[in-house]
C-alpha cells in the first residue's frame, strides 16, 4: 500500500500536538507543518485539530464529537501507554488510524513502584517532613512512635504481594518484588471469578485478604472502575498498604480515604488520581485545609509522573515516530504483519 490520499486541497499533512509539555516532539520525516499546544483542555480539541491530518494526544481524550469538526483527520498520536478514554469502534468505523506507545514506560512504572513501597513501609516522606519541620528527634529521642504502637512495619521478606493486573508492568513487578526477597507474589484473577482460574492466578478476594501489600496495574475499563472499593478494604489485613500505578478510578478514593482515616489499612501510594490535573478539593484524597479538613494519613501521592525517566522519553519519541512516519508513509503493515504501534487501523481494532 502507498501514502494515504490527502485530503482535497492539501498538499501536505498538518499535525496539531495537543499536549506538548510533557514531550519533546520527534522530527518527522515528511513534509508537513505543525501546530504546538502546551495543554488542551477537552473542550478546546475540536477547535484546535480542525484542520489536522494528525494530532498528537497524550491524556486528553480525542472523543467521536471531535471527529465530526475534525474533518480532516486521518490519524490520532496518542503519545502514552494508557488508551481508556479511546472509542476504538467509533475511530474504527470513521476510518481514522490509531496509534500509541504500548511498552514504552514499563521499567519506570515498575521502579516508581518499588519507590512508593517503601516510602510508604517506611514512613519516609513523614519522618522527612518531622525532621526537617518539628524538633521531635531531640525531643523524643526516637521517632518510632509514629508507628502505630511502636510496631515495625514487615520487612521484604515478610511481605505477601498481591498484583492486580498481570500484563507487562505486572509481571515486571512480580519479578522485582522476588528479587526484593518477597516471601510470595499471588495474582489476582479477574473480579468476580472464582471458578476456572487461570494457571499460575488466585481468586480475587484471596488475593486481597491474604496479601499485605497490593499493586494495581490493571488497565482502566468499565469492569475495572471501583475495583478496589468499600468491600475489598474491609476485607483486607490491618498492616495491609495499596499502591496504584494505573489510573485513577480503580481504586476508589473515597473508600481508600475512609480506610486510611479509620486505621483499617497501613497505607497507601497512588501515582494517579480520578481527575487530572489534581489538587486540594478534588478529590477525597486531598482534603482542604481551608474548611477545617484533615489530611489523610498514612497516604502519598505523586501526580501521575511514575513513567518519566530517560528511557521513558526515549521511548515514547522512538514510538511516536515510527507509528506516524509509518503512517504517512503507508507501510504499517508489511509482509502480513502490523506495526506495533498499532491500535486502530484500516477499519480494524488491534487492541
Amino acid at each position: 500500500m502507498g501514502p494515504p490520499p490527502l485530503p482535497p486541497g492539501k498538499d501536505r499533512h498538518h499535525i496539531v500536538v495537543l499536549e506538548a509539555i510533557h514531550v519533546k516532539m520527534p522530527e518527522f520525516d515528511f513534509p508537513h507543518t505543525i501546530d504546538f499546544h502546551p495543554r488542551t483542555y477537552k473542550g478546546d480539541v475540536a477547535e484546535r485539530i480542525k484542520d489536522a491530518t494528525i494530532a498528537i494526544a497524550c491524556v486528553t481524550p480525542v472523543t467521536p464529537e471531535d471527529l465530526d469538526v475534525a474533518k480532516d483527520l486521518r490519524c490520532l498520536a496518542i503519545m502514552a501507554v494508557g488508551i481508556g478514554w479511546l472509542d476504538r469502534e467509533e475511530f474504527a468505523r470513521r476510518g481514522v488510524t490509531v496509534t500509541n506507545c504500548a511498552g514504552g514506560n514499563v521499567e519506570a512504572v515498575c521502579e516508581h513502584f518499588v519507590g512508593l513501597y517503601f516510602a510508604i513501609r517506611k514512613k519516609i516522606v513523614e519522618i522527612d517532613n518531622a525532621m526537617k519541620g518539628t524538633k521531635e528527634w531531640l525531643e523524643k529521642g526516637t521517632l518510632i512512635g509514629r508507628w502505630p504502637d511502636k510496631k515495625p512495619s514487615p520487612g521484604c521478606r515478610q511481605e505477601v504481594l498481591g498484583i492486580f493486573g498481570y500484563g507487562t508492568i505486572g509481571k515486571r513487578i512480580a519479578t522485582l518484588a522476588k528479587a526484593l526477597g518477597f516471601s510470595e507474589v499471588l495474582v489476582a484473577d479477574r473480579k468476580g471469578n472464582t471458578k476456572n482460574l487461570r494457571e499460575g492466578r488466585k481468586a480475587f478476594d484471596e488475593v486481597v485478604r491474604r496479601a499485605s501489600t497490593m499493586v494495581v496495574c490493571v488497565p482502566k475499563s468499565d469492569d475495572t472502575v471501583n475495583l478496589i472499593d468499600e468491600k475489598e478494604f474491609e476485607s483486607m489485613r490491618s498492616d495491609a498498604v495499596v499502591i496504584n500505578v494505573a489510573r485513577g478510578g480503580i481504586v476508589n478514593e473515597a473508600a481508600l480515604a475512609s480506610a486510611l482515616k479509620n486505621g483499617s489499612i497501613a497505607g497507601a501510594a497512588v501515582d494517579v488520581l480520578e481527575t487530572e490535573p489534581g489538587g486540594i478539593g478534588t478529590t477525597p484524597l486531598l482534603p482542604d485545609p481551608a474548611v477545617a479538613e484533615q489530611p489523610i494519613p498514612n497516604l502519598i501521592i505523586s501526580p501521575h509522573i511514575a513513567w518519566f525517566t530517560q528511557d521513558t522519553i526515549a521511548n515514547y519519541q522512538q514510538l511516536l515516530k515510527e507509528g506516524v512516519e509509518n503512517w504517512a508513509n503507508g507501510t504499517l503493515e508489511k509482509d502480513g504483519d502490523i506495526n506495533r504501534t498499532v491500535c486502530v487501523h484500516d477499519g480494524k481494532i488491534y487492541r
